[in-house]
């Protein structure tokens, strides 16, 4: 069976159907493409990497009728939402990683016609900027060159990748109280979301951010490097503020803060140094995954 693809309105011919195995997250089957990069990330995503984020999809989904992925990697979670019957937009502008993302819509032709890709990064202005990879299909590709894991880490420039406001993407997308919006990308959250605070503050979408303080990175000099981390959570802080109801997702699962908390979250989470896996030293600011929504979902 052949399907076509949409690549930001323009139809293409697929490639050839590959050799898939198949992964059946939360019950949910899906086939991937059979490459070592997709059974290598296949394996993390079988982990539980990714359940806290697949848990607050499922609370969502029923009530969503689109969802926006911004920073789609391979598609597993594009192609997790569309299982369960919403329109998928995604954003993934790697091009190693975006080809694999085409090769498992291809591969998945029963939700493929509910998933548009779209072939560039989001950021708060327009632009043409290096993408840069730590490694070949790196999940973590990144519009920063130096990032601190162990070390601080060089990547390599992948490619030039187009750059597009995400406020302009978002208001010819249609934001909704009825949509999910993700964000997983990879330190350029810190850019997004202030820029979309308007809004957010207007529509309340549910949404799902995750953060990558190591991604900012000023220098060799720590203090600054944490300075900045901080600057950036606390106008993500102010940006999503207006939102009624705000979950953490720890190593621990979901926890929910309540309005009446987040005085303290500012002392005693956001203030607070913190141990991140793989980052040699403890991080400022957000490092768990946050959601945010209008009306109190189960978790935690």
């Amino acid at each position: 069976m052949s399907v076509t693809l949409a690549h930001d309105g323009v139809s293409v011919a697929p490639p050839p159907i590959a050799p898939c195995f198949s992964i059946a997250p939360r019950g949910w089957r899906l086939n991937v493409a059979d490459t070592p990069l997709a059974r290598q990330a296949a394996a993390e995503f079988n982990s539980g990497f990714e359940e806290g984020t697949l848990q607050f999809f499922d609370a969502v989904l029923p009530e969503c009728d689109r969802m926006v992925d911004f920073g789609g990697f391979i598609g597993f979670t594009s192609l997790y939402a569309a299982a369960q019957g919403p329109s998928v937009d995604v954003f993934e502008p790697s091009p190693v990683n975006g080809a694999l993302l085409e090769a498992n819509l291809q591969a998945n032709p029963r939700l493929a016609h509910r998933i548009r890709l779209h072939r560039h990064a989001v950021g708060a202005r327009d632009g043409n900027l290096p993408l840069f990879a730590k490694a070949q299909g790196d999940s973590g590709a990144s519009l920063f060159e130096t990032v601190q894991r162990g070390s601080l880490l060089r990547g390599r420039a992948e490619a030039v990748v187009p750059v597009r406001n995400a406020v302009a993407v978002l208001e010819e997308l249609g934001l909704s109280p009825d949509m999910l919006l993700k964000i997983d990308i990879e330190g350029a959250e810190y850019e997004v979301v202030p820029a979309i605070a308007d809004l957010l503050r207007r529509e309340r979408p549910f949404l799902h951010i995750s953060f990558h303080p190591f991604n900012i990175v000023r220098g060799t000099d720590e203090y600054l490097n944490q300075v900045a981390r901080l600057r950036g959570a606390l106008a993500i802080a102010e940006a999503v503020a207006p939102y009624r109801h705000m979950y953490f997702h720890t190593p621990q699962g979901w926890t929910r803060i309540d309005k009446s908390d987040r005085m303290a979250l500012l002392a005693q989470y956001l203030l607070k140094p913190k141990p991140v896996p793989r980052i040699a030293t403890p991080q400022y600011g957000f490092t768990d995954a946050l959601a945010l929504s209008e009306v109190a979902l189960p978790l935690g």
